[in-house]
This record gives structure tokens, C-alpha cells and sequence, in this order.
């Protein structure tokens, strides 16, 4: 039988194929090593700007055909707008996107074809994450995408996990998202388990060891039939960054080998190229970021200088023209030139606030690229626009009924758990930090999982160390969600968006000198570290840091716990999440810890604390755990 996404695309305008990327084919034109000054990047600096290239030459081909490519990415199972908003506009949520990819779906026919670039689910509010990213999979069925790169947050909760997401089934869990919406012989019917992707995910770089095939398709293809009837075919190459090994835990990732980017897409453009497939777009969950003032969703501000996207670029087989990237959450169409050849990059933010759209001119007669243009639109969603004390005032005319339904559906599940009242808080809790590194935010969560630990039979933490990254949102006093709470209360749904990923808690030993050479994996070049990365720490912890020192040992300074000098032979029982107690976001030097201990679940931490402050809410800590170096 069939895959499931074949089937339920027999009777959509355009043929797709799938395959495995292991054919052996003849190389295309190598790409020359590149030098370091090759690349030149350039795009849109105002929203009347236009991105084109042109692949044409002298000679221009007699017959074209537009093929329309559909683009997001890092939706993050955002699937209600709540106060989402970019660019002085309320923006995003499934329902809104769908309504705006179904429409240009509809203007194109038979010429479109849709792509996410990863991070569908994963890191999801709790309408999705309570349902294990069934609800975002089965919005991105009713819009009709084609194909997904995965992205890191795919990897969450491993490998046996997303093959379900993508074949369907309830797993050892149960279907607990029922019913599900499928679509039908042009209408919605309702089944008890749980249909998987339509579309196909993509990874071409992401090696299955046990088959030492990857994971999914290294490609796919779309076939249309062009203006003057012949057949075109586009090939899509679907990528995550290499890195994620290091950002998702080590359970997620268990049984896969990462490889590299420009490596992997090349040898999938090979084989395409084998197949008669001359228009290879490379959708990756991977980027870069506009820099300087922004000048809105089509700018290219900074022009992605030095980015991961760049880097990759720059050795790309030159068949490979259109980049669809992502991860960042960044806005930007630009193109990047190197070593002769012009490629246009698109990203489209996050959350579904905005939408790519890009138009690929192919020749008819020998189905090559010879143009290629984008714009990137806002996924609007309000009557009014967004200010302080603002509400939003939902405009149904911008969602799309059927995915309105079934976003309707998980929301109303999901609400008892949701508007469930935690606490309060006594002001803003967010994740902006200081110059140092330190956010009230990430001090207060610190401060939770140390209040789990320190219970001798549950423990006996001294601290604790929370990833910055594992803090997915802010905890305003003044916001409402949809159950109505007063000002300053906490619901469960508020905490789950901050805390999403359903970590659980470890707690180890580590000596002083284990601790400090923690601290020091905090910065590029220490350690084996490839990012700054500044641990958010509990309040019994204090020391200083000096970011600028040129050796990792002199970046810091005094260390206290419990207001004592650490000493390198200070044994100390420390609390952090399994992501970090296995090395994740690069701080490697927690798996010299000792005695682990398993703990709650970091949401219930964080539920239980903000619950045991009373009435009176927690307090706003002051961000002086972190001090300078005299």
C-alpha cells in the first residue's frame, strides 16, 4: 500500500515522488573552494524593493512556466494568534495562516507547491504540546503542504516518536488528541486514531545508523505540467543544521548521525540531476538574521553577514539557486553571491506571522531555473493593531473555518489544564538579560528546580542551572490569557509556554572545579563551546564573570554557594535539567557528575513554586547573582 501521504494526494494537481537519496549519480559542475572575500549579499532594503535573479544568460528561452513555492517555518504548534504580532500588527496562528496558504493556493492551480522548514512542532503552546504535536501535523494536512525539512525540534522526543508523527498511529500513549479531523472526499470526517503527515518530511543530512540510509527522503519531487504542456519537475532537498546533536538531548538524537549541510544537499542534487530534475530548491532548517534597524518582513537589513546560511552558500553545488531557510525566527529575502552564482534566501519569522511566497521561472523546453523572485507577506488576523493595554479583536474573515474548528477543538480540550490559576507574580518575569547574562526569569525557574531538589530523599541540591534556551517565553503580570485570570495571576497553560519541552529534573554531584570549568562552557572557545551560552543560576549560587578575559580561566572569578568559596575540592550536589546533565546546548562537562538522581518533571517545578508563594505572588528577584569581576 501506499504512504499515507500519496494517498491522500492522488487527486492534487501535481505529481509527487520521494526517494532516498542513496542513487549514485554523475557529479554535477564541482564548486571551487571558495575565498574568503567571495560572497557578496544583497536584498531588499524597503517594502517596495523587489528580489529577483536571473539565471537567463543572453540567450532568453522562447516558453516559461511560473511554478509558486509556499513557504514557512518554526510554527511551533502556534496554533491559537494569542497577542502574536510583528511589525505593529497582529500576525499569526494556524487558522490565519491556513486562510492565506489556501488562497494562494487556489489563485495558482496547478503551479504551487508548499513547504515548511522545520520546527512545526516542538517548543509548542499547551493546545499542541498537551497533544504531542498531533494538532499542528493535522492543521499543516488541511494546507495542503507537500513537504517539511525537520527541524531540531522534531528531535524532542525522538527518533520512534517522529516516525509516528509521520506514519500515524497512537504509539505506547494512546491517541489522546481524538477525534481527528481528515479530509475526505471533499469534506472532514472524524477517526479515533491518529492519521500522521500528509506531507513528507525531508532530511538529508540526518543518518538512520541502523540502515545507514537517512531518516527520511533526502528529496522530493513535485511534477507539473507546464504553459505549453510539457512536464516540469522541482526537486525539494529538506535539511536540519548540523549542530542539533547539541541543542536537542541526547535521548532525541540517539541511533542518528548528523552530517554536513552543504555536503548532504549537494549529493541529493546529484541524484536528482541523475533523475532529470534540473530545479533543486533546498528548504533547511537553518539561517541567519537581519541586522540594524529592520525595515520590515522583506528587508535584508545587515544582509545576513557571517550567518550559518552564508557559511553553507557558499558550497552549494551551483544547481542549487533557492534556499527556503529557518531556525532563526528571522524575517529576510536576500540573495547571496558566490563564486558567480546568485542565490535567492528566504525565511519567514515564526509562529505563522508571516508567509513566503516565491515564483520560479523554468524554461519549458529544458525544465532549467532561469528566474526566480519572493515576497514575504504578514499573516494578519485582527481588526485593530497592537499597543500597550491593547486587545486583540479577532477577525474570523482572515481564518479559515476547518482549521479554525480543529484549532477550536485542542483549545477547548486543552482549557481546563490551561486557565488553571497557579499563582501570582508580583511583576514582569522575562528572559531579558543582563549585561552579564542573568534574566529574572531565568533566576525564578533556577530558583524552582532548586526548591524540587533540596530535599535530601528528592536530592539534596545546593543549586541549580537552567539553559536559556529551555525559556521559551516571558511571564508578563499585566497579560490575559483566554481564561480570563486576574492581573498578575499565572495560569498552567502561561508556565507550559515558558516551559514547554517536559524536561525532567536530575540532580549530581559536582566538585568545585567541575563547577567552575561549567561556568567557564559558557563561552565561545571554552570547553569546546560554539555559542555563548550564560546558564541561569539559583539564588544560592553567586560568582563573577569577566566575558572579555581572553582565557576561559580568567572569565571567572569568585564562586559562592550558600555564601561559602567554592574550592576546586567542594563537593556539591547540583540540579539542572536532563538536556544539560547529558551535555546539551555544548556544556559537555556535566557528564563528569556523579550520583545522578532523577526528579519531577521542570513544568511541575516551576507549577509548584509559583503555587507555594501564597497569595502575595512571587517576587521580582533582582538580577545580582552575576557580578563583574573587580
Amino acid at each position: 500500500m501506499p504512504p499515507a501521504f500519496l494517498r491522500s494526494r492522488a487527486a492534487r494537481a501535481g505529481m509527487i515522488i520521494t526517494a532516498l537519496g542513496a542513487v549514485v549519480a554523475a557529479p554535477l559542475a564541482v564548486t571551487k573552494a571558495p575565498s574568503a572575500d567571495a560572497v557578496t549579499i544583497a536584498g531588499a532594503q524597503t517594502l517596495s524593493d523587489k528580489v529577483a535573479v536571473s539565471w537567463a544568460g543572453k540567450t532568453k528561452p522562447s516558453k516559461t512556466t511560473a511554478i509558486h513555492l509556499l513557504g514557512w517555518n518554526d510554527f511551533h504548534g502556534n496554533l491559537e494568534p494569542a497577542a502574536l504580532n510583528i511589525y505593529g500588527k497582529f500576525a499569526g496562528g494556524g487558522a490565519y495562516l491556513a486562510k492565506a496558504v489556501l488562497d494562494k493556493q487556489k489563485l495558482y492551480a496547478g503551479h504551487v507547491a508548499t513547504v515548511m522548514a522545520g520546527d512545526n512542532i516542538g517548543a509548542s503552546p499547551l493546545a499542541d504540546g498537551l497533544f504531542k504535536g498531533e494538532p499542528a501535523t493535522i492543521a499543516g494536512n488541511f494546507m495542503n503542504v507537500d513537504f517539511a525539512s525537520v527541524g531540531n525540534h522534531e528531535f524532542d522526543k525522538g527518533k520512534t516518536e517522529l516516525l509516528r508523527i509521520q506514519r500515524g498511529g497512537c504509539g505506547a500513549t494512546a491517541c489522546t488528541g481524538a477525534p481527528y479531523a481528515v479530509s475526505e472526499r471533499g469534506g472532514v470526517e472524524q477517526r479515533k486514531t491518529f492519521p500522521g503527515a500528509d506531507f513528507q518530511y525531508l532530511a538529508a543530512n540526518v543518518i538512520d545508523n541502523a540502515t545507514g540510509k537517512p531518516l527520511f527522503p533526502a528529496y522530493g519531487v513535485k511534477r507539473f505540467q507546464s504553459d505549453s504542456g510539457k512536464r516540469i519537475s522541482v526537486g525539494f532537498i529538506g535539511e536540519v543544521l548540523q549542530s542539533t546533536p547539541s541543542i536537542v538531548t541526547p535521548s532525541g538524537v540517539a541511533g542518528l548521525t548528523f552530517v554536513d549541510e552543504a555536503d548532504a544537499a549537494n549529493k541529493a542534487a546529484r541524484a536528482l540531476a541523475a533523475k532529470g530534475v534540473h530545479v533543486p530548491v533546498l528548504v533547511i532548517h537553518q539561517g541567519g538574521f537581519q541586522t540594524g534597524a529592520l525595515t520590515g518582513p522583506n528587508g535584508c537589513a545587515g544582509n545576513l553577514a557571517g550567518s550559518d546560511i552564508e557559511t553553507i552558500a557558499k558550497r552549494l553545488d551551483p544547481s542549487i539557486k533557492v534556499i527556503v531557510s529557518g531556525h532563526t525566527h528571522a524575517e529576510y529575502r536576500c540573495t547571496i553571491t558566490t563564486n558567480g552564482v546568485t542565490r535567492l534566501v528566504t525565511s519567514a519569522a515564526s509562529f505563522a506571522r508571516i508567509l513566503s511566497d516565491i515564483t520560479l521561472t523554468v524554461d519549458d523546453r529544458t525544465g532549467e531555473l532561469v528566474a526566480a523572485d519572493a515576497a514575504n507577506s504578514i499573516v494578519e488576523n485582527a481588526l485593530n493593531t497592537p499597543g500597550p493595554g491593547v486587545v486583540r479583536q479577532d477577525d474570523p474573515s482572515k481564518a479559515d473555518p476547518t482549521v479554525a474548528a480543529i484549532v477550536k477543538q485542542y483549545v477547548t480540550a486543552s482549557a481546563p489544564l490551561a486557565n488553571k490559576v497557579l499563582g501570582k507574580i508580583q511583576g514582569d518575569l522575562t528572559r531579558t538579560q543582563t549585561a552579564l547574562g542573568e534574566s529574572n526569569l531565568g533566576d525564578v525557574i533556577a530558583d524552582a528546580q532548586l526548591a524540587a531538589t533540596s530535599d535530601p530523599a528528592k536530592g539534596g541540591a545546593q543549586l541549580a542551572l537552567m539553559n536559556p534556551g529551555g525559556i521559551r517565553d516571558d511571564l508578563k503580570a499585566t497579560a490575559v490569557s483566554s481564561g480570563g485570570e486576574a492581573i498578575g495571576e499565572v495560569t498552567y497553560g502561561e508556565a507550559f509556554t515558558v516551559q514547554p519541552f517536559g524536561n525532567s529534573l536530575v540532580t549530581k554531584t559536582l566538585s568545585g572545579d567541575v563547577l567552575r570549568r561549567v561556568l567557564e562552557q559558557q563561552f565561545v572557545g571554552c570547553g569546546g563551546q560554539t555559542t555563548r551560552r550564560v546558564l541561569q543560576i539559583s539564588s544560592t549560587l553567586t560568582y563573577q564573570s569577566n566575558p572579555a578575559a581572553t582565557a576561559c580561566a580568567d572569565k571567572i572569578g569568585e564562586v559562592k554557594v550558600g555564601g561559602a568559596v567554592v574550592t576546586p575540592t567542594t563537593s556539591l550536589r547540583v540540579t539542572m535539567n536532563n538536556f544539560l546533565a547529558f551535555g546539551g546546548d555544548g556544556f559537555t562537562v556535566f557528564n563528569e557528575g556523579t550520583d545522578p538522581l532523577g526528579g519531577a518533571q521542570d513544568i511541575d517545578a516551576f507549577a509548584d513554586y509559583l503555587t507555594a508563594a501564597g497569595p502575595a505572588g512571587l517576587a521580582v528577584p533582582a538580577t545580582t547573582r552575576i557580578t563583574a569581576i573587580p
